[in-house]
């Protein structure tokens, strides 16, 4: 496993990852990515993408409050940072 510590497209921790060590990749959580696939890729932009993780997250029992920074976070992640520099 990568020695990271968080998902590169969430930021999320993935000793919060329900299937821990267990996940698909290395770089990404299990809520990113699964079944071969990166979620990210399907949204248009980060917005979007962060719009999707505060409605699972609201779904899952966190807080608003803790949603709404856990999203705005997002903008600092690997996956991000790299996509939106291409533009």
């Amino acid at each position: 496993m990568n020695c990271a510590k968080n998902c590169e497209c969430c930021l999320m921790p993935f000793s919060k990852d329900p299937l821990g060590e267990k996940r698909e990749n290395e770089k990404y959580c299990s809520y990113c990515f699964s079944d071969g696939e990166l979620h990210a890729d399907k949204a248009k932009d980060m917005k979007e993408f962060q719009d999707i993780c505060y409605k699972g997250m609201l779904e899952h029992g966190t807080p608003k409050w803790k949603a709404r920074l856990f999203t705005w976070t997002i903008r600092f992640a690997p996956y991000w940072k790299k996509r939106n520099s291409k533009k």
